[in-house]
């Protein structure tokens, strides 16, 4: 290929890439509805990727885009391609962990995550994203101490309120089965943190209290629980009208 022919290729995948780019800020503009706007964005980046095969940036947004389709195969395709390429920073990584971690791979999102959080150890990101993987993977242990670590990077962010909250009550499953029962009302009070999970928390509570014959503690954690569901059925009532 002559020199001319190749920068012709580098400026138009560059100028495709451009008008991606535009077209992906306005579909964020939109709150993600207006999806004919990512649909041009993917488009285009194909554009820019066919001009230039070795064009980074161009696979990592297409990846992206792919995730946000829920396309996560594609989207760990080319992320991976980008990360070939030469395209290494936290953010790829953790575009590249949550593509694989919404198709099941758990343990490839992990790596991902870590990979991020090597890069950038105050990615609050990567933290949670990594505490959710290991729950999902059931080593509670681990994801615990990453929630927490996120949490206090952006404290009080309700989504890793919700997870760290569901992490304690599984771990508090888990020390009831195995008869570790303080080690469970100490898991299950930190579950009641979260509306989502209170009723099942004072429930494992309760059955907790139960084993070390607290019986009155029991008792009361039933009531709460029975309150609370109540309270629950209640509202589903009233937003169904």
């Amino acid at each position: 290929m002559r020199k001319s022919d190749f920068r012709a290729k580098i400026v138009c995948s560059n100028y495709a890439l451009k008008k991606a780019y535009r077209h992906w800020d306005n579909y964020v503009d939109s709150n993600h509805s207006d999806l004919d706007e990512i649909d041009i964005a993917i488009d285009y980046c194909s554009i820019a990727i066919k001009s230039d095969p070795q064009n980074e940036l161009a696979y990592h947004l297409r990846g992206s885009m792919y995730s946000n389709k829920h396309w996560y195969r594609r989207a760990c395709k080319d992320l991976n391609r980008a990360i070939s390429l030469g395209f290494k920073d936290e953010y790829i990584y953790t575009d590249l962990g949550f593509a694989h971690m919404l198709v099941d791979e758990y343990s490839e999102a992990v790596n991902n995550f870590s990979h991020a959080l090597e890069i950038n150890p105050n990615y609050f990101k990567a933290w949670g994203q990594r505490g959710y993987a290991f729950l999902r993977m059931k080593l509670y242990d681990k994801a615990i101490p990453d929630l927490i670590i996120a949490l206090s990077l952006f404290p009080n962010d309700p989504s890793t309120l919700r997870v760290l909250s569901n992490a304690y009550l599984e771990r508090g499953r888990h020390h009831l089965k195995a008869g570790r029962n303080l080690e469970a009302v100490d898991d299950y009070t930190k579950a009641t943190s979260s509306r989502d999970f209170i009723v099942e928390a004072y429930e494992g509570r309760a059955a907790a209290y139960t084993n070390l014959g607290r019986f009155d503690e029991a008792t009361a954690d039933i009531a709460k629980a029975k309150y609370f569901r109540e309270e629950e059925e209640h509202s589903k009532m009233n937003s169904h009208g």
